[in-house]
């Protein structure tokens, strides 16, 4: 009946090692438990956190969930059942007063919440949701503040389902509200509900989750017809596709969910895609990423006190995370759903700032086209758009480059490896794609550019003879020849790195045959230089180098070595270049890139994915040297 019948025994963490003040704390409190029960809760407790550690969303993320059991005695066993809402009258002391019937449904699990978040709070102060575990074999739970659930058959399920509710906003998928058979819920009240999985809204344009939504998947994907009653039609599409299916939020007619089923629609079947983005997003910020092994990672600052950091899962979600000096990092999130394709070291996701409110994204998707998203202070980040009918080779990277504020450059390598291209302007949108003077790149080398004046461009990629190759633009001659620069013989894959130091210098840097880090330069004054080999260094198979002027008489460069251990070395004007040295210990999948960026004179950020597969950054400043790596999350 209340904190008179029993007392709080102790707590106890059972799952998970992440810091509490940044981790997803859940917390399981005991209710109809007795002193000599303690061991069944135990058991439940175990019981629900095996199902919820193997559940999609939670097994990519659990390296940032803890959990932790609080065991509290009560008098009796159970929960309140009461006769009205077809119970057994039953009436039990119990700590958090638990009771089935809420609003007259048997199933509806109620307590004393003020109670609930009490415990919790003196128990597990940082704890982000609180789920009471009812002893009890009749079926019931809620959601809330609180959620709670019974130990009826399937009841790790009610549980997560319940978390559904209280830890991420999500809504009833199920087209009822008592059992199917009641009266007034045949068409849903007008006006949008606020939970992010169900919608009243059949515009394809203005879907709150259109950018799930294939182009060819009809909208409304599956209307009721008769809505006096529940559509209990089989599935018209292939289980996952994501569309509109009329039939939630507890009526039959009028609300729609994104996927036929749901676990918020449903016990036993997955979270519907939708769902599992919600859920992500609001946990993955609080997790270091697991990556793709090989994928480049992109960074940029907007302003010099400011990062954003572009990476691939290794599932392939396109990710992002920022520091901002003021905050530090923001955590992981998933880019709308993105989703890049996988061939070779896999299709990284490219970045160019032109302004500082403003943010382009490039990839391949696993359709190996060619998908733009895109981000605005005003109005945040905007849907992946397809950018043409190009087909690139699987793991292509598209290589950007603004000129000016509003016009940007796309690079890249199609199926049969041609060199293309395509440009946008906001006075005229995206152009078609075009082949670049009949080039072709060898099999998995990237085409990489440099504007060195608003009105020159300078191309460059490994040939299919696996020598380097240049082509140029000028506003006033338009595009010149592919013409080969020395006779360098690289690997097939190798990126050649360039940078302009000052508009009349470029610097090459790329991987010879045998793996030696190998440099050109050109001077408007003296031409092409000869290759030579740069301090010894010899580079991972696959592993690019890497190539910061901080100002125009200094280098910095960065690769993965034949150890897998990640080094440096600089060159400095009027003086040769130093020694390679290992940063900080650090070490880096085997042909791994190694992302910087100087966003001040003198510092240096970096990034890469470590020996464990997880994102890891470290930095230099002028005045206190090299800092540690650390694994890259929420700070």
């Amino acid at each position: 009946m209340s904190t008179a019948d029993g007392a709080v025994i102790g707590t106890t963490q059972i799952a998970g090692s992440a810091p509490r003040n940044r981790a997803f704390n859940v917390v399981l409190l005991a209710e109809g438990f007795t002193a000599a029960q303690q061991n069944d809760f135990n058991n439940a407790c175990m019981t629900f956190v095996n199902t919820f550690r193997t559940t999609p969303p939670f097994d990519e993320l659990s390296a940032a969930i803890n959990v932790f059991r609080v065991n509290v005695r009560s008098t009796d066993t159970g929960a309140d059942d009461p006769v009205a809402a077809g119970g057994t009258g039953a009436t039990v002391r119990t700590y958090f007063d638990a009771s089935f019937g809420g609003n007259n449904i048997r199933r509806l699990l109620i307590c004393n919440t003020t109670t609930a978040l009490q415990v919790a709070a003196a128990q597990v102060p940082e704890f982000i949701v609180v789920l009471l575990v009812v002893n009890s074999t009749i079926y019931g739970g809620s959601g809330g503040s609180v959620g709670t659930y019974s130990l009826a058959g399937g009841a790790t399920e009610i549980a997560i389902h319940e978390m559904g509710h209280t830890a991420f906003g999500l809504a009833d998928e199920y087209p009822y509200y008592a059992g199917g058979n009641e009266t007034g819920h045949d068409h849903h009240p007008a006006g949008e509900p606020g939970e992010p999985n169900v919608t009243t809204n059949s515009n394809r344009n203005t879907l709150k989750w259109r950018w799930a939504v294939a182009s060819t998947t009809a909208i409304p994907t599956m209307a009721n017809p008769n809505c006096s009653q529940v559509d209990g039609r089989p599935n018209p599409v292939p289980t996952g596709t994501v569309g509109l299916f009329e039939g939630a939020h507890y009526y039959h007619c009028g609300a729609y969910r994104p996927e036929y089923d749901c676990k918020m629609r449903a016990l036993s079947v997955p979270f519907c895609r939708i769902c599992r983005q919600v859920i992500w997003n609001r946990i993955g910020p609080l997790a270091t990423l697991s990556a793709r092994a090989r994928t480049p990672i992109s960074v940029i600052a907007r302003f010099p006190e400011h990062l954003d950091v572009f990476a691939v899962a290794s599932d392939g979600r396109t990710v992002s995370n920022w520091w901002d000096q003021s905050s530090g990092w923001a955590g992981w999130f998933n880019l709308m759903g993105g989703i890049a394709s996988p061939g070779g070291p896999g299709s990284p996701v490219t970045a160019v700032h032109r302004y500082a409110g403003h943010i382009d994204l490039f990839t391949v998707g696993t359709d190996n086209r060619v998908w733009s998203a895109w981000w605005d202070a005003a109005t945040g980040w905007h849907s992946w758009f397809q950018i043409g009918d190009l087909v690139c080779r699987q793991g292509s990277v598209i290589n950007v480059v603004s000129r000016y504020s509003d016009h940007i450059d796309l690079f890249t390598t199609a199926s049969d490896g041609r060199v293309m291209s395509t440009w946008w302007d906001v006075r005229s949108g995206w152009a078609p794609w075009f082949h670049v003077q009949g080039g072709v790149a060898a099999s998995g080398a990237p085409v990489t550019v440099v504007a060195r004046y608003p009105f020159h461009l300078d191309l460059f990629t490994v040939g299919t003879d696996n020598r380097v190759w240049s082509c140029w633009w000028d506003e006033r001659s338009g595009w010149h020849g592919w013409f080969q620069i020395g006779n360098l013989q690289c690997r097939p894959d190798s990126t050649v790195t360039v940078v302009s130091r000052f508009p009349d210098q470029l610097d090459l840097f790329t991987t010879a045959a045998d793996g030696r880090i190998m440099s050109i330069w050109w001077n408007s004054r003296k031409g092409w230089a000869n290759w030579f080999h740069v301090s010894g260094g010899v580079a991972s198979p696959g592993s690019p180098v890497t190539a910061i002027a901080r100002y125009s008489g200094h280098l910095d460069l960065f690769v993965i070595g034949t150890d897998n251990r990640i080094y440096s070395t600089w060159w400095h004007e009027n003086q040769s270049w130093a020694g390679w040295f290992n940063v900080s210990g650090g070490v880096g999948m085997p042909g791994g890139q190694v992302a910087a960026i100087s966003r001040a004179t003198e510092h240096l950020d970096l990034f890469t994915v470590g020996s464990d597969g997880l994102v890891y950054s470290t930095w230099w400043d002028g005045a206190t040297g090299w800092a540690g790596w650390f694994a890259l999350g929420v700070t």
